[in-house]
């Protein structure tokens, strides 16, 4: 059972190099229990693209996002929107506060 599970952990486990250029990180909030939940979104599938004019000028990208901790039952929203190189235009969160 142990080569199974340790073949598991190959598979999903991502190399600490690959982690910057692969993932965007985020450290949320809950409003409602204090817990601190850190989220990796996925650049090439959890980040969309933006078609030209549908939002703001510069942005490239957004997330949308549900966040659901270990401690409580709330769900957090967070909403962010990329420039050019992934750079954070804005962002905005509900059942929470990001945690810089």
């Amino acid at each position: 059972m142990g080569g199974f599970l340790e073949n598991l952990k190959k598979i999903f486990t991502v190399p600490a190099g690959d982690i910057a250029s692969k993932f965007i990180t985020f450290t949320v909030r809950c409003n409602k229990c204090g817990e601190k939940i850190t989220v990796r979104a996925r650049k090439n599938s959890d980040i969309s693209g933006v078609s030209e004019g549908e939002s703001q000028p510069g942005v490239e990208y957004f997330l949308r996002k549900e966040i659901l901790g270990e401690k409580c039952n709330n769900l957090i929203h967070i909403e962010v929107y990329f420039g050019p190189g992934f750079n954070i235009i804005s962002k905005e969160i509900s059942g929470g506060e990001f945690v810089e």
